[in-house]
């Protein structure tokens, strides 16, 4: 009597680096969303901009708060996250290092 056991099986999954939520099989899938990717500063979106607002909360209970926004002068209004913003400036906190001199 020949008894069937699970067999181990490996998987290979890719992660973005900025946001590091977005996993996926396909390296490609990764590739093209780290081009849109909101955490990626050279996708230059709001997320990684000295202009963002982030949401805060109402002074009490019941007030819904403020949502995240736009600080630059003629800054859009935000429904969402934008990228490739011609606005947009690094914000300290996100900058990208230079490249090593060598």
């Amino acid at each position: 009597m020949t008894v069937a056991l699970p067999m181990p099986v490996i998987v290979t999954r890719h992660q973005c680096p900025h946001c590091r939520r977005y996993t996926r099989a396909s390296l490609t899938r990764v590739q093209q969303h780290m081009a849109v990717c909101w955490k990626n500063p050279a996708a230059r979106g709001c997320k990684t901009c000295a202009h963002f607002q982030p949401p805060e909360p109402g002074p009490y209970d019941k007030h819904p708060g403020w949502p995240e926004g736009c600080g630059a002068d003629d800054g859009p209004e935000l429904e969402r996250p934008i990228i490739h913003c011609p606005l947009w400036e690094p914000d300290a906190h996100h900058a990208t290092p230079a490249p090593a001199a060598g």
